[in-house]
């Protein structure tokens, strides 16, 4: 009996890693796409991306490329780093699409052309980068306070939530060259294409213009190669785990199992029972994963961090958990009764 409950807290264990891994580092992609479409630089492959490199002076004027498209200038990337945020250069025309917002409004296209510096920050930029000025608050870039008239992002961990906009107009207006990495969107995607192909050309018929087409690929949340490999393999290797850990579950239960077979209960409610306690497994693991999350959200060092500052737990992320936890015991619990249930009765009695 001792036995069978260390081989079952160590299952719950291993449930434990994996909803951890899953939350942390599979989530917020999900959010993200629901969310923030293309405004960070992790998501978005219908986005089309591009480097303007200027020689000689040249500016874009994007009010003459379509309808329906909206422009992004990428100034600056970081990693999470409130003293410096991620910002963008925006312009859209029409019916373009506009970030979730928290409070105040969205640019509307006469304020993206207007010279005014003007400003929509994510909720934790404001927290973190902003001044206020009487009833004003101020962003401040390149020496140039843009006027705040709007807070984005969905309040808690998205890549919105750590990006400034400054209007088109407001940016350029004491600039001539536009040199820089820039992302084309649209809900419409001929509209998208369109647009692009008329800043191509203007870039390619202009002196002294260099127009590098990109490709836009989507990347799991972690910036060095070593994250990048490390995550996978430990998915993998808590996988196994659960797999190895549960063919000694059932093995310890292989006597319960004879006898049950013996007065005549069937292979399929034998595997009913075996993924019940599976999914208990499971959600006491996902719920242990979910608290530690919470507990460790106190801790500023890494709250701050970019992993703890993605982890914010919400909605979506008990939905998704609850269903992946579910679907892994259910898949998990498969091969270790087959494996037991295939053995010689007589010989388990034994």
């Amino acid at each position: 009996m001792k036995k069978f409950n260390v081989n079952g807290f160590m299952i719950a264990v291993s449930f434990f890693l994996t909803s951890f891994f899953v939350v942390v580092f599979v989530n917020q992609l999900i959010v993200n796409r629901q969310n923030n479409r293309n405004y960070d630089m992790f998501n978005g492959p219908a986005s089309l991306k591009m480097r303007i490199t200027c020689a000689e002076p040249f500016l874009l004027t994007p009010q003459n490329y379509g309808n329906d498209f909206v422009i992004y200038n990428i100034l600056s990337e970081s990693n999470i780093d409130y003293d410096s945020p991620w910002v963008r250069v925006v312009y859209g025309k029409g019916d373009f699409p506009t970030p979730k917002m928290l409070t105040g409004s969205f640019f509307t296209e006469e304020q993206l052309l207007s010279a005014e510096p003007l400003c929509v920050v994510g909720s934790r930029v404001s927290e973190n980068s902003t001044e206020k000025s009487g009833n004003d608050e101020y962003f401040t870039y390149e020496g140039v306070s843009y006027r705040v008239i709007g807070h984005m992002g969905i309040g808690a961990a998205s890549d919105l939530d750590v990006i400034v906009m400054l209007n088109w107009g407001g940016y350029f207006a004491e600039k001539e060259m536009c040199s820089g990495l820039y992302l084309i969107d649209s809900d419409n995607a001929s509209a998208r294409e369109s647009a692009y192909a008329k800043v191509k050309e203007a870039a390619e018929s202009a002196e002294g213009v260099t127009f590098l087409p990109l490709a836009y690929k989507t990347t799991i949340r972690s910036f060095d190669a070593y994250s990048k490999a490390f995550y996978p393999i430990a998915i993998i290797i808590l996988v196994l785990s659960i797999v190895v850990l549960g063919i000694f579950y059932i093995r310890d239960n292989a006597y319960q199992i004879a006898v049950k077979k013996l007065i005549g209960v069937s292979m399929p409610m034998l595997y009913f029972e075996v993924i019940l306690k599976f999914v208990k497994f499971a959600l006491f693991g996902l719920g242990a994963a979910l608290i530690s999350m919470v507990l460790l959200q106190f801790n500023n060092t890494y709250s701050t961090s970019e992993i703890g500052y993605f982890t914010a737990i919400t909605p979506q992320t008990v939905i998704f958990a609850v269903i992946a936890s579910v679907l892994l015991a259910v898949i998990l619990s498969l091969p270790p009764i087959v494996s037991v249930y295939r053995l010689d009765t007589s010989e388990q009695i034994k």
